[in-house]
């Protein structure tokens, strides 16, 4: 381990914290748009196309095309995050993408929810709470040579 990650583990500022939610957050908002317009498609054409010109037009369908780009930006955003503090600090968060989904497909998609799913939300909220405070409570491991 390098002395940038145990000085980025330890100074995980506010700022980037909440950049990584938003960014995640986004990641699963371009999760629902490109359901939206898959399903979209797929109901309108009476399936999944198998020839490239209906590839091509469902991958520039409206929504299709804005989940791409959300999902490109995120991971121009994702790189920068992965630069600046470790992976195992960074990774635990993608789980908030989860709960975007659940309640994104719940508002946007009107797909159901149950207690079950609510639960599932509280558990990752924890989780990710832990995983995160774990990595800024650690010392950190010692290269072995």
């Amino acid at each position: 381990m390098t002395s940038a990650d145990t000085t980025s583990r330890q100074t995980a500022s506010l700022g980037l914290i909440v950049f990584i939610i938003l960014m995640v957050t986004l990641a699963g908002i371009g999760q629902l748009f490109i359901k939206h317009g898959v399903t979209t498609v797929v109901e309108q054409t009476g399936g999944f196309p198998t020839d490239i010109v209906g590839f091509i037009k469902l991958v520039f369908h409206l929504p299709v095309f804005v989940g791409l780009v959300i999902y490109f930006f995120f991971g121009i955003a994702w790189l920068k995050i992965l630069a600046d503090v470790p992976v195992s600090f960074a990774f635990p968060f993608l789980a908030i993408s989860y709960i975007v989904i659940i309640l994104g497909s719940y508002f946007y998609l009107n797909e159901n929810i149950n207690n079950l799913k609510l639960l599932a939300i509280v558990l990752i909220i924890a989780g990710v709470i832990c995983l995160s405070r774990s990595d800024t409570t650690e010392q950190p491991r010692q290269a072995s040579d």
